[in-house]
């Protein structure tokens, strides 16, 4: 028992695409409501820090006079933050907002987005948690610079801290050296390159709200980029105040910290100095220059719109892979040509006419683009209003060409789609939605984007849901009129009589359609010929009421008992009217049969047994055409249904007379003719006849020689009879199964009678990729649906096991004209008693699955894959190694939730999501599972959450697991559970995760150190190729 387990996935500080969720805990008092200053305080968990930044901020000038008015935004801190700071918090000119940033520029920028929608505040103070303002006049010096110059920002100077250590230097803001693009650009380069200690005063901004302008959400610098952004796009309308100091600049900060020691700190000042020059130089070449970010600076040249990537942020392999993924791209995006340029990479597209995006965007533009880039396989993650234009028809197109170009992949598509609909629909700030760090679920977040689930849904079903076709599968295509279809039963027959029945119906009621199917009751008691069972004559009538209230009979006959009707019977027949005994001297059945006759009001009888087996090998096959065909001549009198031969040729139909009995057992009889031949001669012995009617009939055309019975046929359509003794073999369904599917055994040719031995056995499936279709009562429709998706595969040299547990030939008996599109590469498997899930599962891999490499699909068969290279890509992942493959699938009643498998230590995270669809794994992976996983504590079979129990193991053992995000794969529809069906996997999931690892304890210990080395994502391998 493994107790270090747990039943759910445990709540995770992760990267997910969510909004803000942004709260007033507090608001300041109504007095505060007109300040047009705001003093912006972003922290998370530096309740300490902030106690000394928020005295500061109180005791401001402009805050005493009500003129500028304090916000303090709470980052996800941890419970109870607000204790060491209550009283500051409590001051009335204090807001306090809580949100889910997930990062210091991100909860910046989320102070810069509320100030910019209270109507009073024209100015916006940034203060860091962990600064203080230097002098209780430090905001109102800003404030009084920004007044009277259209001034749009003001830069103050700051004093350095570390510890509590004031250093002897201080950071002045110089308008000669800020102002200037040429001295800014000298400057940045000095501290990026450590010639110089002094910064650029990022932190000590006033700037005037609504200018549009946000941090960047980087590792560091990304103070430093704003400000160099402010000062290129307004130089002449920023301002700098050099005395008073405006605050204290803490060296010490957490953030600032790690950063250095992981280098980001040094290379992001870099990269800004190298981002100055080159826009230096194009200034200088008088370069129309339409924008910049963090990639790259973009300018008109010509009717061209050049692009030219930092060094590091485009590589060989990166416009490699963006060349094969835009090589025919969606109208959406530009066609774009490539140059390199000594170490930089340059994209030239040409110049078209659209206009930038507002507030909204039309929804159905949102629509067909969305469609467009799916289509095309691909997703434009940085969406913002500024990387997005509308046309003259409003086709909505994205001009940001860069690396955030990538692959499908249904995580990718989900953040497009709920970034798209958070700008265009709602009209959200950019930042709104986008990928933070949070403890909510994907799903928790997006369900609560008014509409979005709705949006993404209906988006998902126009790309993949084609209409289910209602029409019948398949129609009788011939109308016989004069033909009934009479079953002969006992009482002796009664043990699964019902589905027998059915077998039968099914097998021959198409394309033929009888005027009648009816089953004839003999009520006779016993003993019988050759008895093999105990007679039950309730339970034969009551399964007979059955099968007609489901349709699958019109109705049953039972002859009468009384003497008079025997013995006119006989009479009619054997031209004697003493007789009245039922059965002949031998106990066999002589008068149901032949009185039943004379109640039929067709000319034809095809008449049976009720224990023959039907067996198709092509359903199109007419063998009741060619049985009338055969009784033209008036000379034949009956025609038995063919048996399994060595060949599939037509045998022409033969049979002298009295050299064939009618074939008693299956067999079509001109009633008319034979009616015509009556009287016939019946020895009698002992006041009972001698011979059945069918013998009667043969000894009557050996002595009269003016008719025939015949054999011969199309053995496309055959019957095999089980002696008595043979019955036992029949009850696991099996042998009737693959007659059914017309594949008998060599040594089963040319025998009527049933050889049991040897084994009957379901054909093998030896091809590399194998997929298992398990179901029960799985509507028609959806079953086809999910052939379909096969059949459209690109790649077809796939396999198919399909397995239904137990819904009766009512509702299989066509599943063999469904796969006919696959012929040659699958096994039908119909059980005749429900087996449950892991017995059906065993059955597949041990049993039919040959291959010990074949990779093994599981695909429910009401579900459907829903790309067309699903095949061609796991053949791909097979050959690269993989034992285990999953990909993403689509839930249509949970449209936003995405399952992604966590393969380290999945019996800690509720199972990690190891057991969702699309699942495949390589036999020999499924084989070093011991069984007693697939079993409860009390031994017997995991009856659900089969998926758990298979998964499990076998994610713990696999070398090389691995999580293909290409786009949805698989369409996983369930209907949802009931209460009891809830309740029984909450008590199986638990005895599932409380089982061991499956992998050997030294093992385990030295993945788990390696998986320790490795990033999140590495942990159990995820692709997109």
């Amino acid at each position: 028992m493994n107790k270090k387990f747990t039943p759910s996935a445990p709540k995770q500080y992760s990267t997910v695409l969510a909004d803000r969720k942004l709260c007033t805990l507090k608001d300041c008092s109504s007095q505060y409501h007109n300040a047009s200053v705001l003093i912006a305080i972003a922290h998370r968990n530096q309740s300490k820090e902030l106690r000394r930044a928020l005295s500061s901020a109180l005791n401001q000038t402009l805050v005493r006079r009500a003129e500028a008015r304090i916000a303090i935004l709470d980052d996800q801190s941890e419970e109870g933050w607000e204790s060491a700071v209550d009283d500051l918090l409590n001051e009335s000119s204090v807001t306090l907002l809580s949100a889910e940033c997930g990062s210091p520029a991100r909860a910046r920028n989320q102070l810069l987005d509320w100030a910019d929608k209270q109507a009073g505040i024209q100015w916006v103070a940034r203060l860091d948690a962990d600064d203080e303002l230097a002098e209780i006049n430090s905001l109102e010096t800003l404030f009084a610079e920004a007044n009277g110059h259209e001034t749009v920002a003001v830069i103050g100077s700051n004093a350095l801290r570390i510890g509590e250590r004031i250093l002897p230097w201080t950071n002045r803001a110089n308008s000669d050296e800020l102002l200037d693009l040429t001295n800014l650009t000298a400057y940045v380069e000095r501290f990026s390159s450590g010639t110089q200690e002094r910064e650029l005063p990022s932190c000590n901004l006033m700037m005037k709200t609504r200018l549009g302008l946000r941090y960047p959400n980087t590792r560091s610098a990304e103070d430093h980029w704003l400000l160099c952004n402010l000062l290129i796009k307004f130089p002449k309308h920023v301002r700098t105040v050099s005395d008073p100091l405006f605050c204290i600049y803490s060296l010490g900060g957490t953030d600032t910290t790690q950063n250095k020691q992981a280098g980001v700190w040094q290379s992001q000042r870099r990269r800004l100095a190298y981002f100055l020059q080159k826009l230096n130089l194009l200034k200088n070449t008088h370069s129309e220059i339409l924008g910049y970010g963090m990639e790259g600076i973009v300018w008109r040249q010509g009717d061209r719109i050049i692009k030219e990537f930092y060094p590091w942020a485009m590589s060989d392999s990166d416009v490699e892979r963006l060349e094969g993924l835009l090589a025919g791209p969606p109208p959406s995006i530009p066609r774009v040509s490539w140059t390199k340029r000594q170490d930089t990479w340059q994209c030239s597209s040409p110049r078209s006419q659209t206009r930038a995006i507002e507030t909204y965007i039309p929804r159905d533009s949102i629509f067909k683009f969305l469609v467009e880039l799916y289509e095309s396989g691909i997703c434009a993650l940085n969406i913002k209003r500024d990387n997005l234009r509308l046309d003259d028809d409003d086709n909505l197109h994205y001009i940001d060409i860069g690396k955030d170009i990538c692959r499908l992949s249904s995580s990718g598509f989900l953040d497009m789609a709920g970034r798209l609909y958070s700008i265009g629909i709602l009209g959200n700030d950019d930042e709104e939605l986008v990928r933070r760090m949070s403890w909510r679920t994907q799903e928790e977040s997006l369900l609560q984007v008014s509409g979005f689930q709705e949006f993404y849904q209906q988006i998902i079903e126009h790309l993949h849901v084609r209409p289910i076709d209602q029409t019948p599968l398949l129609r009788p295509s011939k109308e016989y009129g004069q033909v009934t279809l009479l079953i002969k039963a006992c009482a002796q027959d009664a043990e699964g009589f019902y589905e027998q029945i059915s077998h039968i119906v099914h097998q021959l009621t198409f394309p033929a359609q009888f005027s009648r199917v009816l089953v004839l009751i003999d009520d006779y008691p016993g003993p019988f010929l050759r008895q093999y069972a105990k007679p039950n004559l309730q339970s034969l009538i009551e399964q007979t009421r059955q099968l007609r209230e489901a349709e699958i009979i019109d109705g049953w006959l039972v002859p009468p008992t009384d003497e008079s009707t025997i013995q006119k019977t006989y009479k009619k027949w054997f031209n004697n009217g003493e007789i009245v005994q039922t059965h002949t001297i031998n106990n066999a059945p002589l008068y149901a049969q032949i009185w039943a006759f004379s109640e039929l009001d067709t000319r034809y009888v095809l008449q049976c047994d009720c224990d023959v087996l039907v067996g198709r090998k092509d359903w199109h096959h007419d063998y009741l055409a060619d049985m009338l065909e055969a009784l033209n001549p008036d000379s034949a009198l009956a025609v038995g249904f063919n048996i399994p031969k060595q060949t599939d040729r037509f045998l022409d139909y033969f049979g002298e007379p009295g050299q064939f009995a009618p074939e008693v057992r299956f067999g079509l009889l001109d009633l008319h003719s034979v009616e015509s031949h009556l009287p016939i001669e019946n020895p009698i012995e002992e006041a009972r006849f001698k011979l059945t009617w069918h013998r009667a009939i043969q000894h009557y055309q050996r002595s009269n020689q003016t008719s025939t019975c015949l054999r011969g046929g199309d053995p496309a359509s055959f019957y095999i009879h089980p002696q008595n003794s043979d019955k036992a073999a029949l009850q696991s369904g099996v042998i009737r199964d693959l007659i059914s599917q017309g594949v008998v055994p060599n040594h089963q040719l040319e025998q009527f009678d049933l050889i049991a031995q040897p084994q009957w056995l379901y054909p093998e499936r030896n091809e590399s990729v194998i997929f298992l279709l398990k179901g029960r009562h799985t509507p028609k429709e959806k079953l086809r649906r999910c052939l379909d998706s096969l059949a459209r595969q690109s790649q077809q040299g796939f396999g198919l096991i399909v397995i239904d547990d137990s819904s009766g030939f009512q509702e299989t008996w066509h599943y063999p004209m469904m796969l006919a599109q696959f012929e040659g590469r699958y096994t039908l498997v119909r059980r005749a008693e429900h087996h449950g899930r892991m017995p059906n599962f065993l059955l597949a891999i041990h049993e039919i699955c040959a291959r010990p490499d074949s990779l093994v699909v599981v695909l429910d068969q009401d579900d459907f894959l829903m790309q067309d290279d699903v095949v061609a890509q796991l053949l791909e992942a097979k050959k690269r190694g993989c034992d285990l493959v999953q990909m993403p699938m689509y839930r249509p009643e949970k449209p936003l939730k995405q399952y992604q498998p966590d393969y380290h230590q999945p019996r800690l995270k509720g199972g990690g999501n190891t057991w969702v669809h699309l699942r495949a794994f390589q036999k020999s992976l499924f084989q070093k599972v011991p069984e007693s996983y697939f079993k409860r504590p009390q031994g017997g079979w995991f009856d659900s959450a089969t998926d758990y129990a298979t998964m499990l193991p076998m994610s713990e053992l696999a070398k090389q697991p691995t999580f293909l995000d290409t786009g949805y794969a698989y369409w996983h529809e369930r209907a949802p559970y009931d209460q009891r069906e809830l309740s029984h996997q909450a008590q199986l999931i638990p005895e599932i995760l409380a089982k061991p690892s499956a992998r050997e304890p030294a093992e385990l210990g030295r993945a788990d150190e390696e998986s320790e080395t490795l990033p999140a994502k590495q942990r159990g391998r995820t692709t997109t190729s």
